[in-house]
């Protein structure tokens, strides 16, 4: 196990949920997918703005071991790395608040090999509880367990015996290597559309709760509930349903655990301020932290072709960052899980001729390729050009910063949370 440096991990979310309570405080908290290493460094410049705590929530897809594949974030990424990379930004930033290393639906199935293969239980849990063991190990501090990607037929019962299976292997390991205490998110989605009603959400809620006091283990602090939300391409193409929203927070704090919202992402204003009366504890928001920084890249990249078509740089001098990213994204991105229902049934002929559609993917999915060899060294190239040529009244890097930067803190503003870490005690 590596030895960590000393972030605060010791106020867990409950705690903090806790204090806030206490204090009659209401807000959401934000779980931000740490899709650049830019959403990173800028998260926590405005952690230290607004002193809120940074709760960065990576997907196994995102970050995982090298035997299972790696990750896809900043160049194959593994646990040890992120949690690095996270301490690095603390020290660059002069952070000092509590922070949140989370893994996002980890368990069993969630990465993408393992679901398409369709692999048994048995080996899906061992990979999750190695996966979970890395996480730990590194300094990760929330972990969401999720078998409800599960391709095989399963039931309530089931979904209930792997989340307590997996939650007793990681509080043994926790203890073993003397850590302090862990926050929990457990899945009530899955790809088979069960537990969205009230009363199914709560039965579950039910019977967990009940099985993990039996065993002496610790109650989740969230558990995932579906409002409506759907992120698809550029937009939200759910219907956010308040009334379910406040059911589903209802019936979650009856056992004492928060509700978790995902597919937050493009939400409006309106509907984001009433998450706090709303009892909606935290929602996750990723991909449109990624969009926001492909779009910055991509104006970037107009203007240096403008500075090409006034004959300040040559051409062959441009890092043709535009159709560089086009292409990237289009060969190499998972864009085809994000297409919008109408755009799935389209031929792989119509959509490569498809003008609007490819750059739509390009804004949707340039994240995935942003560490791709030749798209790192065309994003040297393409920041060189305008800041030499002082094209921006700032450089090329911090605009790209201050874009990812404004788009986080409008949840931040929404969801109340400047000043929450001034809840906890000294």
């Amino acid at each position: 196990m590596r030895e960590m440096e000393q972030l605060n991990r010791a106020v867990t979310v409950k705690k903090l949920y806790g204090e806030l309570k206490a204090r009659n405080r209401s807000c959401t908290l934000l779980g931000i997918g740490p899709v650049s290493e830019v959403t990173i460094r800028a998260t926590m410049q405005l952690a230290v703005q607004r002193r809120f705590p940074p709760i960065f929530i990576a997907s196994r897809n995102q970050v995982d071991l090298e035997q299972f594949g790696g990750g896809y974030l900043m160049g194959g990424t593994d646990q040890e790395r992120f949690v690095e990379l996270i301490e690095s930004a603390c020290r660059e930033f002069g952070y000092s608040g509590p922070v949140y290393i989370c893994r996002d639906h980890g368990g069993p199935w969630q990465r993408n090999r393992e679901l398409d293969g369709m692999i048994p239980v048995a080996e899906a849990m061992d990979i999750a509880k190695r996966s979970f063991r890395a996480d730990i190990e590194a300094g990760f501090n929330y972990l969401h367990i999720d078998p409800t990607k599960c391709p095989h037929p399963f039931d309530e019962e089931d979904l209930c015996e792997w989340t307590v299976e997996l939650e007793r292997y990681c509080e043994q390991h926790r203890k073993s290597l003397g850590l302090g205490e862990l926050d929990y998110e457990v899945g009530a989605e899955d790809i088979q559309g069960g537990l969205t009603e009230v009363a199914a959400f709560d039965s579950f809620l039910s019977r967990l709760t009940s099985t993990l006091e039996a065993e002496g283990l610790p109650l989740p602090t969230c558990i995932v509930g579906q409002t409506g939300t759907l992120t698809r391409m550029d937009r939200n193409a759910g219907h956010f349903d308040r009334e379910q929203a406040a059911a589903l927070s209802v019936a979650a704090a009856k056992h004492r655990i928060g509700l978790k919202e995902h597919n937050g992402d493009y939400l409006s204003a309106p509907t984001c301020r009433i998450h706090p009366e709303l009892g909606i504890s935290a929602m996750n928001v990723a991909p449109e932290f990624g969009l926001k920084e492909t779009e910055a890249l991509l104006y970037l990249g107009e203007l240096e072709q403008k500075l090409i078509g006034e004959d300040w740089i040559s051409r062959e001098a441009g890092s043709d960052m535009g159709a560089l990213l086009r292409r990237k994204a289009y060969e190499q991105a998972p864009w085809r899980k994000w297409l919008l229902e109408e755009q799935k049934g389209l031929s792989p002929e119509q959509i490569a001729e498809n003008e609007l559609l490819r750059y739509a993917i390009t804004r949707v999915c340039g994240h995935y390729v942003f560490d791709d060899q030749e798209v790192s060294k065309a994003r040297g190239l393409l920041y060189r050009n305008i800041d030499e040529f002082q094209a921006l009244d700032q450089s090329a890097a911090e605009f790209v910063h201050r874009q990812v930067k404004q788009a986080i803190e409008f949840y931040v503003d929404c969801f109340k949370l400047e000043g929450v870490n001034s809840v906890l005690p000294d």
